[in-house]
């Protein structure tokens, strides 16, 4: 799969159903050449809100991805922060 792919899918948290973001960009380790999770902007219709509720970007490790769909990633994790 490249990343291109990963970049047009939305990420949805599998235990609420709310859309978290989109992916902006991995985090590979060098050595393995694996990649050891994904960097996803937060979802907001304005930019402002995101700011305010958080950093607009966080890291989701690739344990907590549960499936990668044809049009969306369903993650498991605590994003409410």
């Amino acid at each position: 799969m490249r990343f291109v792919t990963l970049q047009s899918k939305d990420v949805v948290n599998a235990a609420t159903g709310t859309k978290i973001g989109y992916v902006v960009d991995v985090e590979i380790d060098p050595y393995c050449r694996t990649i050891q999770a994904l960097i996803v902007e937060r979802f907001s219709a304005f930019k402002l809100i995101c700011v305010i509720k958080g950093p607009p970007a966080f890291i989701i490790p690739i344990e907590n991805i549960l499936t990668i769909g044809e049009d969306v990633i369903l993650v498991n994790v605590d994003c409410e922060q």
